[in-house]
């Protein structure tokens, strides 16, 4: 625990513990936004089509090995 010698001490952390928890919100407040975002409609669908477009490359790529190799 530590130990103030006087009122400003004990001022003076409080303001940095004030200050400590409004950037925390402010973060917060930024993580929420970024979630909102990325779970919009438009940016779900997105990146549903991205994935199955990967699946369908990779399927294609596959295939085409197997054949080479007479499988």
């Amino acid at each position: 625990m530590k130990k103030y010698k006087s009122i400003k001490e004990i001022d003076l952390d409080l303001k940095v513990l004030k200050f400590e928890a409004e950037i925390s919100k402010q973060k917060a407040n930024i993580d929420l936004i970024y979630i909102k975002r990325s779970l919009s409609f438009s940016n779900v669908v997105a990146e549903l089509i991205s994935f199955f477009g990967q699946k369908a490359i990779y399927a294609r790529i596959g295939t085409q090995i197997l054949r080479k190799f007479g499988l």
